[in-house]
């Protein structure tokens, strides 16, 4: 495809692309501000038309309230045409009334203003059962028995000059003096007109309908459950697949109690959108003309730029094929100082061409020489790494054989984990008869660094473990340590040319007799856990962060500022002890540290297994964490069961 046709390609896509996206955002634009339009005017009126129905609700209650306060109904001498002819007059004051009735308290008909009725029971309707709930006023919409027509029902109690209650007052109004509420909203605006409007009660019973009078107190409201879960704020919108829901809930209107009816107005969806689609069809008429002008602009400029480029790529390929006097095209735009660059690169391309065969036959011989480096490197890491080796098949042959614990606690582990195939933590234990006693020793260390120079540490501490138990018989904790902490003194700092060399353990021994399962520990940076049989709780025993071979003072000092702990073991109790290498090692899905409240949580929960499940689950919980990172330090883990 020749580049003209690229040019004219790429211009028409970024026309249309400009002018589709352009009128995609405004047309959410236009019809976000329409729909937020619509919910606003639909909103107001149903806030409205919510507030009237309270306020036409209080005025009535509250005339028929004064009414039931006047003295003639508080006479009890009056008589029944008297009461009649008041409650005529009462009728004739307001045309909004169809008639008044006076009940006694068992809700039997006194006078009426219709004069009918009279001495018959009214049911216990629901504005009976209002009053009867301490209410003094009561209003609710109903089937009037006298008329058999739907009525408003507006009560309220006579009292005496006692404030007791006597009889009870009772208008009705016909229930289209509501509907004219309704109808100087429904009959507005055009958008109005097509507003669906009801009115129900808390049980969802249609009290008014705009589109189905015969539904009024003979249907449910179809899409009741759906609006009666709304909250009762002033006006609740919700949208449907089909339809928009603007949902008024009554709200007590100055001294009106609200009877928990709901006001629904609701419009569908297409009909409330219908004028969007003509506001669509004026934008699209009004982008047309745009359109087509700047395909046209494109057309031309595409044709405009590519002329100059088509003669200088002739041009090349005459460069190409060695042609260097080849006239090239010069203009004052940026083609034609690209025309002047070709030139100028054509003159010193032959240059170049002789300069690289010098650097080609550079880089052989560098490459050459490279080659043997790397050789000699091969070599080299060859020998560390079987050096490496050598020196693991060393230290270990230094680390107790496991049977040797397990021979004496037969429920034990050691997790041992080196980082870099040796590493600076040991364990070391030994049962020793001491006089009548049969001791066992265990010790966890874990020395300064990883790798060879921690290697070394640890083959001196454990061979310095077992010359001061074996040769010097020392068996107290505190003693062992202090004695350890003078000799890797005396080694390390031997030489005068080599004083104060960073270097050192931290470590945690633990003396059993295991006769009376008695418990000595003594440690300085590795602390003592135990789970006691049947608690299934772990006890933890810290000790200082100090490190062996660099404590300050004498041994006799040092003694003296070791803690030991002694603690009696029952059947069954597990002991722990471990360097800091599994807590402090970097993994899980944020790459942190596995920290010792982990780590302390992991023994205590697994303690319920047995010993050989539960380091299993040290091992499988090691790997899951640290499974996408390299392994940070060395780890040593020792656990038994007494």
């Amino acid at each position: 495809m020749s580049i003209h046709a690229k040019l004219t390609i790429f211009y028409l896509v970024l026309v249309l692309f400009t002018t589709g996206a352009l009128s995609f955002f405004v047309d959410r634009e236009v019809e976000g501000t329409f729909r937020d339009s619509i919910i606003a005017n639909i909103s107001q009126q149903a806030e409205a038309l919510g507030t009237d129905i309270g306020r036409f609700m209080f005025s009535r209650l509250n005339e028929v309230q004064m009414a039931a306060n006047n003295s003639y109904f508080k006479d009890p001498n009056i008589n029944r045409k008297d009461l009649a002819a008041r409650l005529q007059e009462l009728e004739s004051l307001n045309n909004l009334y169809y008639s008044f009735s006076l009940f006694n308290d068992d809700r039997v008909r006194i006078a009426d203003s219709k004069r009918s009725f009279i001495g018959k029971q009214h049911p216990n309707t629901i504005y009976w059962k209002q009053l009867s709930s301490n209410k003094d006023v009561a209003a609710a919409i109903s089937k009037s028995e006298s008329t058999g027509r739907i009525m408003m029902h507006f009560a309220a109690k006579v009292k005496n000059d006692r404030n007791n209650d006597t009889q009870v007052l009772v208008g009705k109004v016909p229930v289209n003096e509501l509907f004219k509420v309704f109808e100087s909203y429904s009959m507005g605006m055009d958008s109005t007109k097509r507003l669906n409007i009801h009115l129900v009660d808390k049980e969802g019973t249609i009290l008014y309908s705009n589109i189905d009078p015969y539904a009024i107190l003979n249907v449910t409201y179809q899409n009741y459950a759906l609006v009666d879960k709304l909250d009762d704020s002033r006006v609740s919108f919700l949208e449907t697949d089909e339809n928009l829901y603007f949902v008024t809930s009554e709200l007590d209107y100055l001294t009106f109690s609200r009877n928990d009816w709901k006001l629904i107005m609701s419009i569908p969806k297409e009909l409330a959108l219908e004028p969007l689609s003509q506001i669509r069809s004026k934008i699209t008429w009004a982008v047309l003309p745009v359109i087509v002008l700047s395909i046209i602009f494109s057309l031309i400029a595409a044709n405009m730029l590519v002329k100059p480029i088509v003669k200088l790529s002739k041009a090349a390929e005459e460069l190409r094929k060695g042609n260097l006097d080849t006239d090239l095209p010069v203009g004052n735009d940026e083609i034609g100082r690209l025309a002047k660059l070709l030139s100028a690169t054509s003159k010193s391309l032959a240059r170049q061409l002789r300069e690289q065969k010098v650097s080609n036959k550079k880089l052989h011989e560098q490459k050459s020489q490279i080659e043997v480096q790397k050789n000699q490197l091969e070599f080299i890491s060859t020998q560390v790494r079987d050096s490496i080796i050598c020196a693991e098949r060393i230290q270990r042959s230094t680390l107790p054989p496991i049977s040797s614990l397990q021979n004496v606690f037969k429920e034990s582990f050691v997790m041992y984990k080196p980082k870099d195939i040796i590493g600076g933590d040991f364990y070391w234990f030994e049962r020793i008869r001491k006089g009548n006693d049969e001791l066992m020793i265990i010790a966890c260390g874990d020395c300064t660094g990883h790798g060879v120079p921690g290697a070394i540490m640890s083959i001196m501490g454990s061979n310095q473990l077992t010359n001061i138990v074996y040769y010097q018989n020392y068996v107290d904790p505190r003693k062992i340590i202090s004695r350890l902490d003078r000799i890797i003194k005396f080694e390390l700092q031997s030489d005068s040319k080599r004083k104060n060399i960073d270097g050192g353990m931290e470590i945690g021994i633990c003396v059993i007799d295991l006769d009376t399962l008695r418990l000595e520990f003594s440690g300085v940076g590795i602390p003592l856990r135990i789970v006691k049989h049947g608690i299934h709780k772990l006890d933890i025993y810290k000790t200082p962060r100090q490190m062996v071979g660099g404590i300050e003072g004498s041994e006799q000092e040092v003694y003296a500022t070791i803690k030991k702990e002694v603690v009696q073991l029952d059947s069954k109790d597990r002991i722990f002890l471990s360097s800091d290498g599994f807590q402090d090692q970097f993994g899980g899905p944020q790459n942190k540290k596995f920290l010792s409240p982990n780590f302390n949580k992991l023994l205590e929960d697994s303690s319920r297994q047995p010993m050989q499940d539960q380091w299993r689950a040290l091992e499988s919980s090691f790997a899951e964490w640290c499974k996408s990172t390299d392994q940070t330090d060395d780890v040593c883990v020792m656990g038994f069961e007494v």
